[in-house]
């Protein structure tokens, strides 16, 4: 989950979870870039924080800066550099590493070189060193061994996560792929001139709702994350760093830019979540009832109020429909509903696949072992006949 929380300056933030393998990931970024006349670099300024539930270990991880030379001439290329610092205050534990840019005079093995160490508090426990396209040595200064710490072999490779987005039609109306669309289009077909137009109509469109809000002293606030005004950190509104439990927890899902986790327990989660809004409805209906016998009535001529003993709940709730839940509790019990729906569908046709692989390997080993019994039953009879004959020759000729 990422969303853009500030313009001047552009500062991106980001949310990653994966509960069921035990991390989470919080960051943000303040993009700069530099100009050096035949190459340019983008510096990522910011860091992420990697946190690991079962421990609570937080690690502080900062990025480095992407470096793209050959601009106006030679060959373009593009490089990794600046030094990254990875720091756990838990553990103690920190690492130091340097990603290297290709020398004037450097050959092909001197790209995207990295080095580094790895620490306890003063203490250096290894070295690191390496290619982080390839493969990346660790040496252990303790006992001197060196052993491969990184190799993105082809099967790695092939483990890379693949790119999702979501539906164009489902994109809200501020997200990047729909916002800038003209702008994209026009650069795709290659007409510079158009794409200008299009990213001024819509920088343009910005100012004149940021000059809005200023004027109506209205508030911009992000959609899904909040500010930490304290630690000067951003937060994931919906952050959730329980460790995984795999006896109620199925699965995470998000709609709507919300994370959420659909558990085994949705009854007792829903049925509480409702009476809760039930007692609040009741309470409420109280309050008033209380207002109201305080007054005497218009349409009774009797000093005793009709309205004097208390109604029951369920009275309340045939009156004012307060048996029905709140449009929130219909809305989640219906969306999870839909879910839990679609993983016991999944559910069952995986039990289905695996009765049938159970039953075409019985059917296997059933095949393989009938012709083979087949063959020993056969094999004894010959034999028992051979020895009968062989037996009946040896009387004859006695």
């Amino acid at each position: 989950i990422a969303e853009q929380v500030s313009h001047h300056p552009p500062v991106s933030v980001f949310h990653v979870s994966n509960r069921k393998d035990g991390f989470c990931i919080t960051g943000s970024i303040l993009a700069k870039s530099k100009f050096y006349g035949n190459s340019l670099s983008a510096l990522l300024d910011g860091q992420a924080k990697l946190t690991f539930l079962s421990s609570g270990e937080e690690y502080v991880i900062t990025m480095p800066y992407a470096h793209c030379k050959g601009i106006l001439y030679g060959t373009m290329t593009m490089e990794l550099g600046g030094k990254v610092t990875i720091d756990c205050e838990k553990s103690n534990y920190r690492a130091e590493l340097e990603f290297k840019l290709k020398p004037f005079f450097g050959g092909s093995t001197s790209i995207n070189q990295i080095s580094g160490k790895i620490k306890s508090g003063e203490e250096v426990l290894a070295s690191l060193d390496g290619h982080w396209d390839g493969e990346v040595y660790i040496n252990d200064l303790k006992n001197g061994s060196t052993d491969i710490f990184w190799n993105p072999t082809s099967e790695v490779r092939k483990q890379r996560l693949k790119r999702h987005i979501v539906l164009f039609e489902e994109q809200t109306e501020f997200e990047s792929e729909r916002l800038w669309q003209h702008v994209t289009s026009a650069i795709g077909k290659g007409d510079q001139h158009k794409a200008t137009q299009e990213k001024f109509v819509l920088e343009e469109e910005q100012r004149h709702a940021a000059r809005e809000r200023k004027e109506n002293g209205t508030e911009w606030k992000s959609l899904l994350f909040w500010h930490n005004a304290t630690t000067n950190e951003w937060h994931y509104k919906y952050e959730d760093l329980r460790p995984w439990d795999p006896l109620n927890d199925i699965a995470q899902y998000e709609k709507d830019g919300v994370l959420q986790t659909m558990q085994r327990h949705l009854s007792n989660r829903m049925s509480t979540h409702k009476n809760m809004c039930i007692s609040n409805q009741v309470a409420r209906h109280k309050n008033r009832h209380r207002k109201a016998s305080d007054q005497p009535s218009n349409n009774s001529q009797n000093t005793e109020s009709s309205c004097s003993t208390p109604e029951s709940v369920q009275e309340l709730s045939d009156d004012e429909g307060l048996g029905s839940p709140c449009t929130q509790c219909g809305k989640e019990t219906s969306h999870l509903k839909e879910i839990h729906t679609a993983v016991l569908s999944l559910q069952k046709a995986q039990q289905d696949i695996h009765k049938n692989l159970t039953a075409l390997s019985k059917e296997s080993l059933y095949r393989r072992g009938s012709p083979q019994n087949f063959v020993d039953s056969r094999c004894w009879f010959l034999l028992c006949i051979f020895l009968t004959f062989q037996l009946f020759i040896n009387y004859v000729f006695k």
